[in-house]
């Protein structure tokens, strides 16, 4: 905590490289900036940096697979891959579409042929309603695949399939795994099926349980083995091992889509989806020593939605990853809104050096709402807010780093990049820990030139302001620091106080950071981001 400041004369105020901004306030404006000073004691650790630079992760290369069958509907679901067996193409896949499975083969994982008719279509009862998600493993000769149907009343089950080759005919076994516990609400699916050959058993990950108001996306991850893939399964007593976050974050209300890859021993990895809200999802990567204690931590989001109006902006469903001539290759399905609800299936490849913003840093939303696509790229080492936030909604950067302690500042630049009313409003996120729970302090905020409020429980309150916000300069770069010490918030542009004010609304022991371009048609480029504890 810090003594109390000596107050600053006005002189002093606006002297700074903010004066032009702050001295059309007068009088008002000085009185309801605080006094400003130095604060006690010296740097603190350093907890969080971006220099917004690029980082390793995918460079999305977009649709390899559409609808273009009689038989498909308008979703091509959940890629499930073989790849370099020993006979046959390079690249074998097999897909979902609502009512079927279909079956592909790739030399180079582009450019796919498709084989005419689906290789499972709905016969039984318990298929009726839905026939999809398969998961597929060569074994022992013979070609093992998990799937997922729903029965004429709605209850899903996984229900197992062999064949001779990979394009079949497939021998369909029934029912492997149906509910067996109520919060499993009737719906078992997304299976991911793996021999393990060091265990000498078989094992498989499937969701179980229902988001009610997402339309029954899964919420909860389960485990369980067997001796034989067409059962009988056991479920592990630990179930389910894996459940959503519950925080706010990517993942926040359920998880799903796991595809599990054994990497060796004691070394597991997975790919799942996260909803944070009813929609949309992302996808993570996760890892476990023994596949069945898993680490779920907002860091891990891996692939986030796509910028507003690709083929990527509405949801990023289930994930599979394969290793082409030494690169990761991600396979996955997307759902856009053009026109109506479509699903493609797109490709990724791993790279050392994308310029994207960081997953494992900040996941892109807008604001309290439903984000449709990403409002922000990177580029010339920034952090841009786009401008395209549909509905004129928030652009905001959800931090994924926990920060472990409640005092702290935090350091960014800022430079707008536009006139008007619609441009100002670039402001730091602190305290967060919601998406309606926050501080916020930074340019245009109230339509002052420097503005501090609180966001408590979606309710938006202003503590502080100064100047007006058309004295804003577009293209020139502000130096911000907000500083959050106990119940004492205060904002410096240019290395000058501007703004300081108490609240002790709102003092979590643990929170994130965000950034945010609260106006939804506003641009600005957010630079040389660090958190510092006190």
């Amino acid at each position: 905590m810090t003594d109390a400041l000596p107050a600053l004369s006005r002189r002093t105020l606006l002297g700074s490289a903010a004066a032009s901004l702050a001295g059309a306030a007068g009088t008002a404006a000085t009185a309801q900036a605080a006094p400003a000073g130095a604060s006690r004691g010296g740097p603190g650790k350093v907890v969080l940096t971006d220099d917004f630079g690029p980082v390793p992760g995918w460079r999305r290369e977009g649709v390899v697979m559409r609808t273009d069958l009689p038989w498909e509907s308008s979703l091509l679901q959940d890629p499930c891959l073989v790849h370099n067996s020993p006979t046959g193409a390079v690249f074998k896949l097999w897909y979902g579409s609502l009512h079927g499975i279909g079956y592909a083969t790739s030399q180079d994982g582009r450019r796919w042929e498709k084989t005419t008719d689906p290789v499972l279509a709905p016969t039984l009862g318990t298929e009726a309603s839905a026939l999809n998600q398969p998961s597929v493993v060569p074994y022992d000769g013979l070609w093992h695949m998990t799937y997922f149907g729903v029965d004429g009343k709605g209850a899903g089950r996984i229900h197992y399939a062999s064949a001779d080759g990979p394009e079949g005919p497939w021998i369909k076994h029934g029912v492997a795994l149906a509910s067996t516990a109520p919060w499993e609400d009737e719906f078992i699916y997304n299976s991911s099926l793996m021999y393990d050959t060091d265990e000498k058993i078989w094992k498989m990950w499937y969701t179980a349980g229902k988001i009610a108001s997402a339309g029954g996306e899964p919420r909860y991850i389960c485990y369980a083995t067997a001796a034989h893939p067409g059962g009988p399964w056991h479920k592990h007593p630990a179930n389910p091992v894996l459940r959503p976050m519950d925080d706010g974050g990517w993942a926040s209300l359920g998880v799903g889509g796991p595809n599990v890859r054994k990497l060796g021993r004691d070394r597991y990895e997975t790919r799942i989806l996260g909803w944070q809200a009813d929609y949309p999802s992302r996808g993570g990567r996760l890892h476990s020593r023994d596949g069945i204690h898993w680490e779920l931590k907002r860091t891990g989001l891996e692939l986030d939605l796509g910028v507003v109006g690709g083929d990527e902006d509405g949801m990023i469903y289930r994930q599979f990853t394969v290793v082409h001539e030494g690169r990761e290759h991600l396979f996955y399905n997307v759902k856009n809104n053009r026109p109506g609800w479509n699903e493609t299936i797109q490709l990724a490849v791993r790279d050392d050096a994308v310029e994207t913003v960081d997953p494992a840093k900040w996941t892109m939303t807008q604001g309290g709402e439903i984000p449709t696509g990403a409002s922000f790229a990177v580029r010339d080492r920034g952090a841009w807010s786009l401008g395209n936030a549909p509905g004129n909604l928030s652009q905001t950067l959800q931090g994924n780093v926990q920060i472990d302690a409640p005092d702290y500042e935090i350091r960014v630049s800022v430079t707008p990049q536009g006139n008007g009313p619609a441009d100002p409003d670039h402001v730091i996120l602190a305290r967060m820990t919601g998406r309606d729970s926050y501080y916020y302090a930074g340019l245009g905020s109230w339509g002052h030139a420097f503005g501090l409020g609180v966001m408590e429980k979606g309710r938006n309150r202003k503590l502080a302001g100064v100047g007006s916000a058309d004295r804003i300069e577009p293209g020139r770069r502000y130096d911000l620091r907000f500083v959050l010490d106990g119940k004492d918030l205060e904002l410096y542009a240019d290395g000058a106080s501007v703004l300081r004010v108490p609240d002790p609304t709102l003092v979590p022991a643990r929170s994130y950071v965000g950034l945010q371009t609260s106006n939804g048609t506003a641009r600005a480029k957010f630079s040389r981001l660090s958190v510092t504890l006190r």
